[in-house]
């Protein structure tokens, strides 16, 4: 695949993107919320602002140029694996932060523009160590997002143009019918998993190889808020068959008994439909469960035990990846479940386009092509598989962003989600969390042999 490199467009997405992650943090109205940690041991807001920064300058000043650190406390408070989440407090006035950041960006463009592409060396080849810094910066603005739902939306201010998302819920196709029955069959054979690194791939994308599958099934829509609902109501959290014994012992002691933000609604009656039963809270506000989105904030845990009660299982990484981004008509892979451009909001729920989740039929364009809706964008989604190496694989540039997790403890997720910068949902994009964690906007779908 023809790839050049382009410096005004490497300069206009550095520039756009730290203006993002400014916008996410504008949205909180006290400063004191900036610098708490929102719950769980996670590390405050602020420290991600200048952690983006700190990164940026250790790779495009210090790996490309040699310079020292601008700031050596910078470099210690800002560094994840130096300071641990626990002593992540204390941090400098956002002034300083600001000018920190200001500086660093100074100097980065000044070298951008004597940067050259045409390297042997592939940290540099083709400009893949800016779209390292830049890709890194999109991962943490959607953290940033995971950590802002943890607030009370009392703490923050919605975001212009917030009003579209009632718009778009009310104007958009909605699902008549039951979607946790309708499933589409994928053929077996040959495919091509991972990613060649054009325009950017990380290791653990890396190399693209040929892996063989049976037939297997899967279904045309992630699991709906109707569907899960359901579970709980026919107690699925109190039924030990469904859960591994990890699974259940985490469970009874973390005293979980629905998704994450999910509270009963107070008052029902017994023929209350399923969307009259839950309270969802979402990033700015609480509402009835609506039926046809897909649910979010659930453990690997929790959907392992879902597909158990209705007799299929999660897909495993590969299974899900051909589904997603194998076109079998032309035997060729797609970047993107629809084909290889860029989403838009048409087609796919990424970008904070409309901050949340969207109904799983809502963009029919955005199938793959085997008909399956919502493999890009809108939730992430579990598989049943561990994170771990394959054949090829090899450590660039450095250990601690696939290697150091490849510890048996952690699952693959998939596809992106509503909060998902547009080049991070490539189907070859490897996510992955411990099977307990519940704070990313995820979901899931299931799959059968």
């Amino acid at each position: 695949m023809a790839y050049r490199f382009d410096k005004d467009e490497v300069e206009r997405s550095m520039m756009e993107s730290r203006k993002k992650t400014r916008e996410s943090l504008d949205l909180v109205i006290a400063e004191a919320d900036l610098r708490r940690s929102p719950g769980g041991g996670f590390r405050p807001l602020l420290w991600h602002l200048g952690h983006v920064g700190a990164f940026e300058e250790y790779w495009l000043l210090g790996r490309l140029k040699g310079d020292p650190p601008i700031s050596a406390r910078y470099a210690a408070i800002f560094d994840p694996i130096k300071t641990p989440r626990e002593d992540s407090r204390n941090l400098p006035p956002i002034p300083e932060i600001e000018s920190f950041l200001a500086r660093v960006r100074e100097e980065v463009l000044l070298s951008l523009k004597g940067f050259d592409p045409n390297s042997d060396d592939p940290l540099l080849r083709d400009g893949y160590i800016f779209d390292l810094v830049i890709e890194h910066e999109y991962q943490h603005q959607e953290t940033l997002l995971y950590l802002l739902q943890m607030l009370d939306p009392a703490l923050k201010r919605k975001p212009a143009g917030f009003g579209a998302r009632k718009e778009f819920l009310r104007s958009v196709s909605r699902l008549p019918y039951e979607t946790g029955t309708e499933m589409v069959r994928v053929a077996g054979g040959l495919f091509e998993m991972g990613s060649d690194g054009y325009p950017f791939a990380y290791d653990n994308e890396r190399p693209p190889r040929m892996i063989e599958l049976s037939d297997f099934r899967i279904d045309k829509y992630p699991v709906t808020n109707t569907d899960y609902a359901r579970f709980i109501e026919a107690g699925g959290y109190e039924t030990r068959s469904l859960w591994s014994d990890e699974g259940w012992e985490w469970k009874e002691k973390e005293g979980i008994r629905c998704p994450l933000y999910w509270s009963p609604v107070e008052r029902q009656t017994d023929d209350s439909e399923d969307s009259a039963r839950w309270l969802v809270r979402e990033m700015f506000e609480e509402r009835r469960m609506e039926a046809d989105l897909p649910v979010v904030g659930v453990s690997w845990h929790e959907a392992e035990a879902y597909a158990r009660f209705v007799g299929k299982r999660l897909p495993t990484e590969a299974e899900w990846e051909k589904a997603a981004s194998w076109d079998p008509e032309q035997e060729s892979k797609r970047r993107f479940s629809w084909g290889d451009e860029l989403p838009r909001k048409e087609i796919a729920n990424s970008n904070d386009n409309y901050w949340g989740t969207t109904p799983v039929a809502a963009f029919p364009d955005g199938r793959s092509a085997y008909g399956c809706f919502d493999l890009t964008g809108n939730v992430w989604e579990w598989t049943a598989s561990t994170f771990a190496s394959h054949a090829g694989f090899e450590v660039f540039p450095y250990p601690e962003y696939s290697e150091l997790w490849f510890d048996g403890d952690h699952r693959v997720l998939k596809g992106g989600s509503w909060a998902t910068r547009p080049p991070l949902l490539r189907c070859s994009f490897r996510n992955f969390f411990r099977p307990r964690f519940r704070i990313a906007f995820a979901g899931f779908r299931c799959a059968a042999d």
